[in-house]
């Protein structure tokens, strides 16, 4: 009972094994940090803003007041990740950046509301939200923890 194994078999098994091994190998070199990023709402510390839900959230963001806290005042749009803001608008605000920016000049226009702030460095949102205590904004959570007398009110993803 002595078999033969054609030896294209073996080959196509060799080149198999190969393939995997090698599939496996790069999907252990791959940084997964990006999964473990959380975003969080943030607010200076001492703000007594305890808790709001996301469609609170998404009120104080289109530049209405918030239903759930009255320690709620304004919205600062964080630019410093582009990524990240493009991931709140989906996530939270369920939008794009297009439709987003036409509500809000919308809502300038017919309400005469003021506009929301936006800033571009970490440095700058961190003393904005100090000096402004009650205003909120989106941040990744190791940001977030780097910021002083800033403290997180809410992991939104």
């Amino acid at each position: 009972m002595n078999r033969h194994i054609p030896e294209h078999y073996i080959r196509h098994r060799k080149h198999r094994v190969i393939l995997l091994s090698v599939f496996v190998l790069f999907m252990l070199s791959i940084d997964h940090s990006y999964a473990e990023d959380k975003v969080v709402l943030i607010a200076a510390k001492g703000s007594g803003i305890e808790s709001i839900s996301n469609r609170d959230i998404r009120r104080v963001f289109l530049g209405l007041k918030s239903a759930d806290s009255e320690l709620v005042n304004s919205p600062v749009i964080n630019l410093y990740n582009k990524e990240i803001y493009e991931e709140f608008l989906k996530n939270v605000m369920h939008m794009t950046e297009g439709a987003y920016k036409r509500k809000l000049v919308k809502r300038i226009f017919r309400n005469g509301t003021k506009e929301i702030k936006e800033v571009k460095m970490l440095n700058e949102l961190n003393e904005h939200l100090t000096s402004n205590v009650g205003d909120i904004s989106f941040v990744e959570n190791t940001v977030a923890d780097k910021m002083t007398d800033i403290e997180v009110i809410k992991v939104l993803w």
